[in-house]
């Protein structure tokens, strides 16, 4: 297994504890967090693509979106429009479900910001990226279990 290899299956196990982390802070009805680690399991889980494909990306938002397209259009499967969709939805709230901030005059705080509705949407698409993430990776034989 290469290093590029290694880096993909540590990265995705990672995604794979942010998952569980984002789960555990929904059931506990803190939406921000929840979304926050939703947000960490997509680009942790995109990350293990890229390195599979021997591209190492240091930068996170919404510039992994492009990143992520640019590698890939040339393979482009279904499943990657819920890998770009689940970005770019999480990537909205990535500031947002951590800080507070002025908005319209009046100051917001996370819980503000973030709804149980809100954070529901971000597990679901964050479940089904990792999905599309773990065939590409299976198929590449970097996770076998």
């Amino acid at each position: 297994m290469s290093i590029y290899d290694r880096f993909a299956e540590k990265y995705f196990n990672e995604a794979i504890k942010d998952f569980a982390r984002a789960e555990r802070a929904f059931n506990s009805s803190d939406y921000p967090q929840a979304v926050f680690y939703a947000q960490q399991c997509v680009e942790k889980a995109v990350k293990a693509m890229l390195e599979a494909k021997k591209r190492i990306v240091y930068n996170h938002g919404p510039e992994l979106v492009g990143v992520f397209i640019d590698v890939f259009e040339r393979e482009w499967v279904e499943g990657y429009g819920l890998i770009v969709e689940a970005l770019e939805y999480l990537s909205e709230y990535y500031t947002r479900s951590r800080y507070p901030f002025l908005l319209r005059g009046e100051i917001l705080s996370p819980e503000d910001i973030v709804s149980r509705e809100i954070a529901e949407r971000g597990l679901e698409l964050a479940k089904k990226a990792l999905g599309v993430v773990e065939n590409y990776l299976r198929g590449r034989g970097i996770i076998k279990s």
